[in-house]
């Protein structure tokens, strides 16, 4: 006998958009349509037009329980609306901040990646030395999931980035040079990290006092930044 169950048959997109769809209607939305992106970063974009909107979520987020979608669609459905003013309620952050969902997303995050070298060895430099080292002054505590890694440019001013969600920190090429001192590149390394340390900031008010409290536990930091700026770099 045939099963007519539709719900078999339905799509991840199909399932996001239902959900985007029922929390839209609380909202007077008539028209909603949702779809799963390969971005790099998780993030979510939309378009709206009177009654109608249109999603576009990280796929990153494509294994996310029915529950933590909905409190998603209702973060963000409150935003546009003025109802609120972030895009991730508690239950999605935690969701987003577990071990399991990094093992999972990280590789990908990482292929997706196309500026990093996906190593930490450079032509001079091994940053598992720098990490080393800070572990070792009590700067960082050892994270086996973390991913450190080269960015291929050696032109970019800006020392590095990381992604505190994939847990992946990289730095410039730049600093990938002989003459660039280990002090100057841990505290690069330093500075990443402590973006790990705080963890996810929806705000993205990264540089608060919490942060520059962390930062001043590094011993030599403003000799560390006038190497940057002789080098016409920057945190």
């Amino acid at each position: 006998m045939e099963n007519n169950n539709s719900g078999e048959h339905k799509t991840n997109d199909d399932r996001l958009t239902d959900i985007f769809s029922s929390v839209g209607r609380q909202y007077r939305l008539t028209d909603v349509t949702a779809q799963f992106v390969a971005f790099r970063d998780l993030k979510i974009r939309w378009q709206r037009s009177y009654k109608m909107a249109d999603f576009m979520v990280s796929d990153y987020l494509d294994d996310a329980p029915d529950g933590i979608l909905w409190d998603f669609a209702d973060t963000i459905i409150a935003k546009i609306f003025a109802e609120n003013d972030s895009d991730y309620s508690n239950s999605v952050i935690e969701w987003i901040s577990s071990d399991g969902f990094r093992a999972r997303k990280q590789p990908i995050y990482l292929r997706r990646s196309k500026n990093l070298t996906r190593s930490p060895v450079g032509r001079e430099k091994n940053l598992l030395d720098s990490y080393g080292r800070l572990v070792d002054d009590g700067l960082v505590e050892e994270d086996p999931g973390l991913c450190i890694s080269w960015m291929k440019s050696a032109t970019a001013r800006k020392i590095g980035h990381c992604s505190v969600v994939m847990d992946v920190v990289a730095l410039s090429g730049a600093l990938d040079d002989a003459h660039v001192p280990d002090f100057v590149l841990d505290y690069c390394l330093y500075h990443e990290l402590c973006h790990v340390k705080i963890g996810f900031d929806p705000s993205g008010r990264g540089h608060d006092q919490k942060f520059a409290g962390l930062e001043d536990m590094y011993p030599r930091r403003s000799e560390a930044v006038e190497w940057l700026r002789r080098m016409d770099m920057f945190v």
